[in-house]
């Protein structure tokens, strides 16, 4: 990715991210966070500009308008401008978590532009019309005399540019070709604070800037030279005037940042030539002799003359300005011209100021909005409304029609790819709405899938293909795209917009994915933390002071090794052993650095609810207030990326399942919006996350009564629980209790992946719910598993570790005290009945047979499990490596760890223990 780009996305993330949390707040009476907001706003606008991405530059520019207009009390606030302005900055960070993806800027859907500015400037009071009015996209100067009259020396010497002498009216024609202009930034002086400096984005313009000029107050220079008001040196305390030679979409590239708060003023000759500075009214009768030199002479002669006169003249006349200003820019006069100064020079000798020929001119000219023409666009998962818009082009009745069946077959085919990336119980269902709408055009599709495997047989039969492999779609693909070329072209509505014949090219087939869409899923799971992570400069020294030490232990060791020819053995002995106390101690130390830098704020998860929920609630017609708590508690970079997902499906379930429909709510004498709370805190060695909701709570009968009904439990085992175990049956696999399918529920697939998902990196999952109070689902999960610490143990003479948090005790005893209930072992320990695992492959038998057995009681998940092993080794931290490959996914095992002697440690997963106790038992003789 570009290195520009990555930094523009990073710092998107966290000025939307500001915004997004204050912009429910800019109606109230706090004007600084208005401005807060806006100028986050206007750095995201700015950026944007720089690195090209139009789309979001558009967008943020109308919404900082709005802004703007609000903070300037042009507007008075309502709360419609909240709603404009959130959609306006989700559609931005849709299209900066697509750029995220592709590494690259993409193309927005247009129509969702459009309409985002259309409904920002309703709120603005602006209508838009067939017939655009061009108007000036820039602020002129208000005092000319303020960009004409300082000196220019800056531009004495240029000859590379030629500018008009007399400039025509200033039109859309104008600013499209290059033109000489002065910009005068009138910029806030805490500009470079927010990381807008002005003199990095002139040098944007390169050779385009012909001069700068520059001055500072005497109030500035004695501020600046005390250095006490600003002692980092960003405030700019300088005003600034750029002289440039480009078109005004050049200058607005490189300025966008400062666009609105600059003024400039188109330049030409004539004008230049009007400076007002020095003595006026005084004749000068030997300038007379100049009067008749721009007939005579050309440009160079007439430079030989005015030096010579400027000789004979005081240096505080306006002739002397005068004469200087043309020595400055002769350069940019052109020689066709030169009969033009004419006038300059016969009035030179009076000591006026030279009268332009013609005022400044701006035409407003109007102009026809152009037809938009939209190429066809089909996305890997389009919404089911999309589809039935396109099946609308096909007519039921004309299904062997050769256009039809081009159309269905991309359908199709497009289904096909898009199985192999079915992440979520979403992405299946949005397949199934597809499928369901094509329904009417094959009465052979099954009434229901069972699953994607049924979908993928129907579809590859439906497509002739014998495999789903690659070698084999490929040549389907082609089949595909070859009769679209030979077939008439169709009219089809694609992307809620008409498309007119598309037109095939010969190399490239007719559908392409080009559009980040609202709601498109990205194929690859989006990253909730950007690839860089922000450290503070105290853990980069300390760091480095941990360097430096090791350092010292490293150079102590040769020392070590020269000495030992004259050492005892136990003089050798303790050496090493300070020495690894030393080298132990900055490794901890170090451990603890990185562990500190990999702490990020758990805000990262809880910044993407905001607009999730909003996004949902809208789609279910329901009001949602969301209140987040304790976004500051810090968890492992890894920690948060895991969390991500679970977090977003309990979100979903509480907004689908969880808060009532605003009649319902006000039926039950609640407020008419239901309300979600995320709290996180630190607890011990974890963090607890609650998610908290007032909705109807979960129907604990109606859960128990579809458990029983599918079978998961009976009806004693129901009877025989809490009424909190009750609402945690939800967890259960394949359980739903919705009555249809819709986008966020129904699929069967639900809580149980949520809890999979958080046992799985050592979490727990809790539910409590009161019907019509609410839900509240507390997760608590480790704070880091960068390093864990294992009950190191060994079987066999093979290394393995076990968790820490899973074991409960270890334990010796004979084999006499083991207990047998229909010949399965088990010990009583302290009253407790704890079966008992030999894992006879990876026991040594000779060891179990001459010695008391070494037993390690595990506690998962409230079952208590005692395992069998050769020997106790104590405990080891280590940095665990997950198993990749063909190793990946074991049941037993989760990673592996380096011994200090270079040999291999296998963790073991206790969970996967537990899940595979019986069958490693199938084919043991017990002890």
């Amino acid at each position: 990715m570009d290195p520009l780009l990555e930094q523009f996305l990073q710092e998107a993330r966290e000025n939307l991210a500001f915004i997004d949390q204050n912009i429910e707040e800019i109606g109230g009476d706090d004007p600084e966070l208005l401005n807060s907001v806006f100028r986050a706003a206007h750095t995201l606008k700015g950026g944007s500009g720089i690195v090209g991405f139009e789309s979001v530059k558009v967008i943020t520019h109308h919404a900082e308008d709005l802004l703007d207009m609000l903070r300037g009390g042009k507007l008075d606030f309502k709360p419609t401008m909240t709603e404009a302005l959130y959609d306006a900055f989700d559609e931005v960070m849709n299209l900066i978590e697509a750029a995220e993806e592709s590494e690259d800027i993409v193309d927005a859907d247009e129509n969702i532009v459009n309409n985002i500015v259309t409904t920002l400037s309703a709120q603005m009071g602006k209508e838009l019309v067939g017939e655009l009015q061009w108007e000036l996209p820039f602020t002129l100067t208000e005092d000319p005399s303020s960009v004409i009259n300082p000196p220019l020396k800056t531009l004495n010497g240029v000859s590379s540019v030629k500018v008009n002498f007399t400039n025509a009216a200033i039109n859309e024609d104008f600013c499209a070709n290059k033109n000489f202009y002065a910009i005068i930034f009138d910029v806030d002086e805490s500009c470079m604070v927010y990381g807008n400096d002005p003199v990095y984005t002139l040098s944007l313009l390169g050779e385009k800037v012909l001069g700068v000029f520059s001055c500072m107050s005497d109030i500035n220079a004695k501020s600046v030279l005390s250095g006490t008001e600003d002692e980092d040196g960003l405030l700019l305390k300088s005003s600034l005037i750029a002289y440039i030679y480009a078109s005004y979409e050049d200058i607005e590239d490189a300025l966008f940042n400062f666009i609105d708060e600059l003024q400039l003023l188109p330049l030409d000759i004539q004008t230049l030539l009007s400076i007002n500075v020095g003595d006026a009214g005084l004749a000068i009768d030997s300038l007379k002799e100049l009067a008749d030199i721009a007939e005579d002479l050309d440009l160079a002669a007439i430079a030989v003359e005015v030096n010579r006169s400027m000789k004979l003249v005081g240096s505080e006349s306006l002739q002397y300005a005068q004469l200087q200003r043309f020595l400055d820019i002769v350069g940019l006069i052109k020689e066709s011209d030169t009969p033009k100064l004419a006038d300059f020079f016969k009035n030179l000798h009076k000591g006026k100021v030279l009268e332009p020929s013609n005022d400044l001119v701006v035409e407003n000219i109007a102009v026809d909005e152009a037809p938009i023409e939209l190429e066809l666009i089909a996305v890997k998962e389009e919404i089911v409304e999309e589809v039935k818009e396109e099946t609308k082009a096909v007519s039921s009745d004309e299904v062997a029609d050769e256009a039809t069946k081009v159309i269905l077959n991309g359908m199709m085919l497009q289904q096909l790819k898009a199985i192999d990336f079915i992440e979520s119980d979403d992405d299946l269902a949005r397949i199934e709405s597809i499928m369901e709408s094509m329904r009417k055009y094959f009465p052979q599709m099954p009434k229901v899938f069972v699953d994607k495997q049924e979908i993928k047989h129907f579809l590859e039969l439906e497509l002739d293909i014998v495999s789903s492999s690659p070698k084999t779609a490929a040549p389907i693909a082609e089949k595909v795209l070859e009769s679209e070329k030979i077939s008439e072209p169709v009219e089809v509505s694609v992307v809620s917009e008409k498309v007119s014949q598309p037109k095939v090219a010969d190399e490239a087939p007719i559908v392409k994915q080009k559009v980040a869409k609202k709601s498109e899923k990205l194929e690859t799971q989006k990253a909730v933390v950007g690839k860089t992570v922000k450290i503070d400069q105290e853990s980069i020294d300390s760091l480095m002071n941990v360097a430096g030490e090791l350092l010292v232990a490293k150079n102590s060791l040769p020392y070590l090794a020269d000495g030992v020819v004259t050492m005892t053995h136990d003089v050798i002995k303790r050496e090493i052993m300070e020495k690894y106390i030393f080298i132990n101690r900055l490794t901890e130390q170090l451990q603890d650095l990185i562990m500190g830098m990999r702490m990020l704020p758990i805000s990262y998860v809880f910044d993407r609810y905001p607009k999730l929920v909003r996004d949902i609630a809208k789609k279910l017609g329901k009001k949602v207030k969301l209140e987040m708590v304790g976004g500051e508690t810090k968890l492992d970079k890894n920690m948060i990326e895991m969390l991500a997902d679970p977090m977003i499906h309990i979100m979903r379930n509480s907004l689908d399942h969880g808060i009532e429909m605003p009649e319902t709510r006000v039926q039950k004498g609640k407020e008419s919006s239901g309300s979600i709370t995320l709290r996180a805190y630190a607890e011990s060695d974890r963090i607890v996350i609650e998610i908290i909701d007032d909705g109807a709570g979960i129907n604990t009968e109606r859960v128990a009564h579809k458990v029983i009904e599918k079978g998961l439990m009976s009806i004693e085992e129901i009877d025989a629980l809490s009424e909190d175990e009750r609402a945690e049956l939800v967890l259960l696999p394949g359980l739903s209790t919705a009555e249809e399918i819709t986008e966020f529920s129904g699929r069967g697939v639900g809580m149980d992946v949520v809890k999979k998902s958080i046992e799985g990196f050592g979490g727990t999952i809790r539910i409590k719910t009161k019907a019509n109070q609410g839900t509240v689902i507390t997760l608590a999960i480790p704070v880091s598993l960068a390093v864990t610490s294992l009950l190191h143990i060994q079987m066999n003479n093979i290394h393995y570790g076990i968790p820490m948090d899973a074991v409960s005790e270890t334990v010796k005893i004979e084999k006499s005290e083991i207990e047998y209930l229909h010949n399965e072992p088990f010990i009583y320990l302290r009253g407790s009945v704890i079966p008992l695992l030999f894992i006879k492959s990876m026991l040594d038998d000779s060891n179990i047979d001459t010695k008391p057995l070494s037993i390690v009681v595990l506690n998962i998940k409230n079952n208590l499990l005692a395992v069998v092993v050769n020997d106790f080794l104590g405990q080891l931290d280590v940095v665990q490596k997950p198993l990749v490959g063909m190793m990946a996914g074991h049941p037993l095992f989760s990673g592996t760890a380096l011994l200090g002697n270079g040999q291999i440690i296998m963790a073991m997963d206790p969970l996967g223990l537990l899940g595979i106790s019986q069958k490693l038992k199938d084919d043991i003789q017990v002890a």
